[in-house]
């Protein structure tokens, strides 16, 4: 018996915006783990200067 690979297909919107980037020149994904790092969500120490 061949027992089949289980397979998922994902569309996304071809829309641009994963491109765009705001006014410091981050893209919105960087802009969100940016805003991670900096408040200490991502479980690392952050510096204050």
């Amino acid at each position: 018996m061949t027992k089949g690979v289980p397979s998922v297909s994902v569309k996304y919107a071809t829309n641009g915006s994963s491109t765009k980037s705001h006014e410091l020149g981050m893209r919105a994904m960087q802009e969100r783990a940016y805003e991670k790092r900096r408040s200490g969500e991502m479980g690392q120490k952050v510096k204050t200067s």
